[in-house]
Parts: structure tokens; sequence; C-alpha cells
């Protein structure tokens, strides 16, 4: 088995770079990038910004440089500039990763074509998008990058094996030190990777802790951190095209379902899910529909979205109908062998909320959970919070579950009526219980209030009170 080989390309004027691509206008003067919101600061500058350094404030790189242009770093332009380089490595090696701005590595342990072509033909890619960089190989990560840096803008290739050799010479610098730990190696006269690499572990844990370790791994050439290759999200899409645009719901639900079934199975085939779907109506009306649980079912999601295609007032004439769905990176739920109930129970409770957040406004769905600690008044005793999906319920219940149900003042069934209804007095002869008498806020507003449990003529039972303080009575809620 050959050993691993990894690529690295580093773009070391990376942001300058992105920004001239967009103003070329700029080209052959001295730039500098900075960002930051309170304390702007340069972080990137051009070969020809003599005296401006890295941390400066942009009015310290003006006073060292005269002419310096300073442009503010364009984050969302480098993430996109980073996709397109990825985009074209991909052609080199099967694995990508893109490390951090203007670094990338790729997997060159078995290429075709020898790695010198692989690297001369990356340069290429990377040159033909506008960038300057340098390129290495060598068998782990730490020691690419570190060749990449020390050529410049050349090619290097550490020979398999060679990593503690190639490393030995190089500044201590080119570590991932924390603060202050550059300061202490210079104290104590270790200024390269070699005589870090020489060093027993034990002493230099006396001064650096278990940070020690990983220094001395990767100055030893042992770094083994595996590619983390990208993954880019792939949006599912289907489309339908009518013949003659159409004005009834039926054609198009018909026409939904096909989509819906093509995108789901392209879910499934992936062993994908998603918790949102997008229906778009002529290419400009865009219905959302919300998963309450990720699935890749497609049933489930045509029966969600029949109901917010149904929700709607008016349905104008359509002529092409589109279905989208992005993954949502949770896997599809794993079958029982032995007992799916429980999956089911959950399945169906997802499909429940589903139904409910696509006729009603998400904030009306929600779970009454007891809160006696907060108060011993029935209105104060519950607290409704708002339900996304089966997952919120599970957690509602466990935190209310530290309450055993003998110790709870109120039935879970009680539907309260807040604020508490005005009634007339009700006949003795209705009561089931009572009276129970409740003292309480006597430091703000005083509540005194005799509760009885009784029957309405229809055979409902109620939880009503008389006001101590005024006399009147009060219907506080129906038992369900």
């Amino acid at each position: 088995m050959k050993p691993r080989r990894i690529a690295c390309l580093v773009i070391l004027r990376f942001s300058v770079e992105v920004c001239l691509r967009a103003r070329p206008a700029l080209a052959g003067r001295p730039l500098a990038i900075a960002q930051g919101d309170l304390r702007r600061e340069i972080v990137g500058t051009s070969r020809d910004a003599a005296g401006v350094n890295i941390g400066m404030t942009p009015k310290q790189a003006r006073a060292a440089c005269l002419g310096l242009v300073v442009l503010a770093r364009d984050c969302a332009a480098e993430l996109g500039a980073m996709r397109e380089v990825l985009d074209a490595l991909e052609t080199c090696g099967p694995d990508v990763e893109g490390a951090a701005p203007g670094m990338c590595y790729f997997d060159a342990t078995q290429l075709p074509a020898g790695e010198t072509q692989a690297l001369g033909r990356a340069l290429a890619l990377v040159a033909a998008l506008g960038f300057t960089c340098a390129a290495a190989i060598a068998d782990d990560k730490f020691t690419a990058k570190c060749a990449a840096l020390v050529a410049g803008g050349g090619v290097s290739i550490v020979p398999a094996g060679g990593s503690a050799a190639f490393l030995a010479p190089l500044p201590v610098g080119l570590l991932p030190l924390a603060p202050g730990d550059g300061d202490r190696f210079d104290l104590l006269g270790l200024r390269t990777l070699g005589q870090i690499a020489a060093l027993p572990t034990g002493p230099l844990s006396l001064r650096f802790g278990e940070r020690a370790r990983g220094y001395a791994k990767l100055a030893r050439g042992g770094d083994d951190e595996p590619l983390q290759p990208r993954h880019e999200t792939v949006v599912h899409e289907d489309r339908f095209a009518f013949d003659e645009a159409v004005d009834n719901v039926e054609p198009v639900l018909f026409a939904l379902r096909g989509c819906i079934a093509n995108v789901a199975a392209r879910l499934a085939g992936r062993a994908q899910t998603c918790d949102r779907v997008e229906i778009v109506l002529n290419a400009d009306t865009l219905i959302p529909v919300i998963l309450a649980e990720p699935t890749s079912s497609a049933e489930n999601i045509f029966h969600l979205a029949r109901i917010a295609l149904e929700s709607r007032e008016m349905l104008e004439s359509i002529a092409v109908i589109t279905v989208r769905a992005a993954p949502c990176g949770q896997a599809p739920p794993q079958l029982s062998l032995f007992d799916g109930s429980a999956s089911s129970r959950r399945a169906a409770l997802a499909a429940t909320l589903a139904r409910l957040r696509a006729a009603l406004d998400p904030q009306d769905i929600v779970m009454l959970t007891p809160t006696p600690a907060r108060s011993r008044l029935p209105e104060r005793m519950q607290q409704a919070t708002p339900i996304a999906s089966p997952q919120d319920l599970t957690q509602l219940k466990c935190s209310a579950g530290a309450l055993a149900p003998e110790n709870k003042p109120w039935a879970p069934a009680l539907r309260l009526v807040d604020p508490p209804k005005p009634m007339t007095a009700p006949e003795q002869q209705a009561w089931c219980a009572g009276p129970f008498r409740l003292s309480e806020s006597w430091w703000e507003r005083p509540i005194e209030r005799d509760y009885y449990q009784m029957t309405d003529p229809a055979g409902a039972l109620l939880l009503v009170f008389q006001d101590a303080r005024d006399g009147n009575w009060y219907l506080q809620g129906v038992f369900d």
C-alpha cells in the first residue's frame, strides 16, 4: 500500500487578488486590505506596498506607504472565489479541501500523471482564474503547507518519508503557535523545527503543557490529520410544464404529485432527507412547505404540499410548476426490526404538526406545560410553548416529567378560560367538590378565592370560583 500523499496550494495574496478581480483598474498600485468593525486592521498587502505590515491600522499603513489604496475585505467575493478554485482543483484529485481562504489541499496519493505534472496542472488552473499561488506535495498536510509557503511562487515536492528532514531547518513560526509561545521558544533558543523535534516531549511539557506534544508531532512530520473533502449540497429539483395554462387545482395536484415523487426518489437514493420543500408556480410565486420532521417520503410531502396549495385563496393561471428540496443533513430514521410502534407514533405526530403548521400560524401551535413553582393560580400555572417538531415535544415532556403526577395540583385536561369569565351564582346541587380556598399575592394584589368543581346543564365538568373579596362568581376552566 502506497503512503499517503497530499498536495497543498497557497495563494499568498488571496484577499488582494480577489479585490483586483473586481477592480482591475487598481492593478499596479500599492494595495492593502483591511477588515474589522470597531478597530480596522490590515490583513493583506500587495507586493509593492512597501512598509505596510499585517496588523497595522489603515492610518498607519497610509503613513508608511504614500499612495496606498486601502480596500475593505470582501468576504462574500472570497467565498465565491474559493468555490471556483475548488471546482477547478477537483479535476486534479478526487478529494479537495478548502482549509482557509487562499489555502487548499487535495489527495495526491495515486495520480496517474505523476506529482510534478499534477502540480503544474493545478497551478495552471488557478492562474487561469487570476490567482498566483505556490504548490507542494508531501506525506502530510502540515509538511505540504510548509513546503508551499517556502516555495514562494513555485513548486516543491517533498520525497516520501522525508518530512522530518525537510522540516528541520524551517523556522518555528510555521507551527500553529498559541499566543506567547513564539516568544517562549525564542527565549529558550529554539528557533527551528528540527530543534523542537530533537527534544524529548517531557521538558517541553513543563513550559508548554499539553501543546508541547502537538508541536513536537508536527515538527517531526507526524501530522496525521485527514483530508476533510468538501461536500456540495445538491438541490433536487423537478418541474412540469403544462401544454396550456390551467386555473384549477386538480391538474396542478396531479403534476405536483409526480414532481414530488421524483424529488423524493432522488433524496431516498442518496440516503438523504429534507425539512423544507419549495413549490414555485410560474417561476415567480413561491409556496414554502415546512416539514416538522425531516423525511424523504413522497406521500407525506405531497399531503402537506396539497394542504399548503389548497389553503391559497385564489389560484392564478399556472403554466409551469417546479418542486425544489435541499437535503437537511439528517439521515433517514432506521427502522426497528422488532418494534416499529414508537417510530410510527413519531411519524404520525410529525405529520399532524406539519398539517397544523400549514393551516395555522406557527405561534398558534403550542403545548401547555404546568409551572406550579410560578404560582398556584390556574391562569399562571400553565405555560404555552410553541411546537415546531416532535423533538420539542420530547424535550418539554422530559422537563415537565420532573413533577410526579400525584403532585400536580391541576389536571392536565383542564382547558382554561383566560381571563376568567363572570357567571351567575350556581345552584349548590351542581357542586361536585369544594370549596377549596386559595390565597395568594398578598404583597401586590391580594387574591382570595373559593374554588368548586361543578357540572353545567349539558353535563360538562367546570372549574369555577367565588372571589371572596367582591363576592362575584367566575368560570375558570372546562375539563375536557
